[in-house]
């Protein structure tokens, strides 16, 4: 499977939907494992607020996931690489995110024209 750019024809734009969707569902997968990682759940702990954890954690990876790939995406890899850029993003998305961030904060104080 190819991920073909700027092409206008109806079939292009059923694979890109297809390929964003894997990309989510390796993104929430990856979610779910960092959650299993991650919880200890507590006997006295409502059910829950366990479930909401995991829901919040699965968005937070499927966000991940998707700036990941769409960086994997314009560098040209492959599929099977843009897959391991969706899946690393889904398990390891707070610490990417706040790298990201950190590295974003410090291009734009660089930048600043007041200082």
């Amino acid at each position: 499977m190819s991920i073909p750019n700027h092409l206008e024809t109806s079939e292009v734009v059923l694979l890109e939907m297809e390929v964003l969707l894997i990309i989510v569902a390796t993104g929430a997968w990856g979610g779910f494992v960092s959650y299993l990682l991650k919880s200890k759940r507590k006997k006295s702990e409502p059910l829950h607020k366990g479930i909401m954890s995991c829901l919040t954690q699965i968005v937070i990876s499927c966000f991940t996931s998707f700036l990941l790939s769409a960086i994997a995406i314009e560098k040209g890899l492959s599929f099977n690489m843009i897959l391991l850029a969706a899946g690393i993003g889904g398990v390891f998305a707070a610490p990417i995110l706040k790298y990201l961030g950190d590295k974003l904060k410090k291009s734009v104080e660089d930048n600043s024209l007041i200082k």
